[in-house]
């Protein structure tokens, strides 16, 4: 077996046994390179993309393309033998609106639902999330803050193991799938300006949010080799976000600088991941850019692509791997699409019903 994949091997196995202990802490909610695009998938303030639209987005994150864990396990031994893909792969949908309250124009209500499959190795969780929040302008529209939360239900669980035990009754290697479906809350601050004093600033944004505020404790029952059923836990733990963002006037183009900073509790501490976004927008069509993505090391620079035109933005975005996992790893791809909708109301007719009386 390559030498240099035995560490990544073994990392990978205590990892696995990990899932085994009475807790377990990591970093639950996945990652996204277009994070100021998908902004209702961790924040429920920033639900409702324009109003009178119905937008609906679509993104799908590979990531460490052809990671796999190259053997087939025996135990705690790997043997050279056909690999299983164990890389992240992330599923996002999102559809929201916006709609007004009231008569005076400066109220509005967000909402939206969201969909995330994410499946990390040998387990998964699916999260449906209904995201609510309530906006109010000032100085005509010059400025809004919004306030959101979230409210759904997160199913994880262990999913197709694919094991070879070197004891064939190993009561420590799973051999059969298992879930678990809990209450799953989010909350979310947005603040919103069209311009920053008289500078080239427009656009500009910046929200805070918490997930998994209450923190759900799952206890799966798995069957293993030995025919036994144990128990699987995972104990979610709150992640912080914090999002600032803006455009650039430049005049033949915009530059569009963002950077999202999460917290989340890793091996018994709160390390942050830090993501740094420049795209710039040629002719209100084109865009390109890089990112860079800091989590206790160097973790990858992104290359992004994208087009929009009236009420279609699609990206694209390749990170390249800078940890020790581009070893095994050809990097990772991710997509998103997003579409909006015009809603067209019809005013109700006026109905004149001619009366006997004045016949």
């Amino acid at each position: 077996m390559n030498k240099t994949l035995l560490p990544l091997m073994k990392k990978l196995l205590i990892l696995l046994a990990a899932f085994f202990s009475l807790n377990t802490y990591a970093q639950q909610d996945p990652y996204y390179t277009h994070f100021k695009d998908v902004i209702q998938a961790y924040n429920p303030a920033g639900a409702g993309n324009r109003q009178g639209m119905i937008c609906i987005s679509g993104l799908t994150h590979h990531q460490w393309r052809d990671y796999t864990d190259e053997t087939q396990y025996r135990g705690t031994e790997a043997i050279d033998g056909s690999g299983q893909d164990v890389a992240p792969v992330t599923y996002n949908m999102n559809v929201n609106s916006v709609f007004n309250l009231g008569k005076s124009g400066d109220q509005f209500l967000g909402a939206g639902l969201s969909i995330i499959d994410d499946k990390i190795g040998y387990t998964k969780s699916t999260a449906f999330m209904a995201n609510l929040n309530y906006r109010k302008q000032f100085q005509g529209g010059f400025n809004e803050v919004a306030i959101g939360l979230g409210i759904g239900g997160t199913q994880w669980g262990w999913v197709d193991p694919k094991f070879q035990a070197k004891d064939a009754f190993d009561s420590n290697i799973p051999d059969g799938d298992g879930n678990e479906m809990k209450l799953d809350l989010n909350f979310g601050l947005m603040y919103k300006q069209q311009q920053i004093g008289v500078s080239s600033f427009k656009n500009f944004y910046a929200g805070f949010s918490m997930t998994n505020i209450n923190q759900a404790q799952y206890s799966v029952s798995v069957l293993t080799k030995d025919g036994q059923t144990r128990s699987l836990n995972m104990s979610y733990v709150p992640h912080y976000y914090t999002i600032v963002g803006s455009d650039i006037d430049m005049g033949n183009f915009t530059l569009e600088p963002a950077f999202l900073v999460k917290y989340g509790l890793l091996q018994g501490s709160y390390k942050p991941q830090v993501d740094l976004n420049m795209t710039a927008l040629f002719a209100n069509t084109f865009r390109g850019g890089l990112a860079y993505r800091q989590w206790a090391n160097s973790d990858a620079v992104s290359v992004l692509l994208g087009y929009q035109k009236d009420n279609i933005k699609i990206g694209y975005s390749y990170d390249i791997t800078l940890s020790n996992i581009q070893k095994v790893s050809n990097g990772t791809h991710e997509i998103f699409v997003r579409y909006c909708i015009p809603i067209s109301v019809t005013p109700p007719t006026k109905i004149i019903r001619e009366s006997v009386r004045f016949l």
